[in-house]
């Protein structure tokens, strides 16, 4: 699976950014204090990037004549850690319920 930037632009739908030397934004997952701490996840500082490894059921779906499409996902366990972090490869094959503790 290869990693796809998320990186949107403003000006790209029509709308004004929030501020005039920024015209892109990222999708965004809130997490509160209960979800970090079943997680493991220390919070760092802001603009850290982190990297999310998640297991997502598809709530629902959408497609237009237009061709237009979107998709909503419920996340059902995940991972959060250094961006550098090796991935564990035998959690990716053999995974198991650690997630939903």
């Amino acid at each position: 699976m290869k990693l796809a930037s998320l990186k949107q632009k403003y000006s790209d739908i029509g709308k004004e950014p929030l501020s005039n030397d920024v015209d892109e934004f990222y999708p965004t997952i809130y997490f509160d204090g209960p979800l970090l701490e079943k997680m493991g996840v220390e919070i760092d500082r802001v603009g850290t990037e982190m990297k999310l490894v998640a297991t997502v059921r598809i709530a629902s779906v959408s497609e237009s004549k237009s061709g237009s499409r979107s998709m909503s996902v419920e996340l059902v366990a995940a991972a959060m850690g250094s961006k550098d972090e090796a991935p564990d490869k035998a959690g990716i094959l053999f995974p198991n319920d650690r997630g939903s503790k």
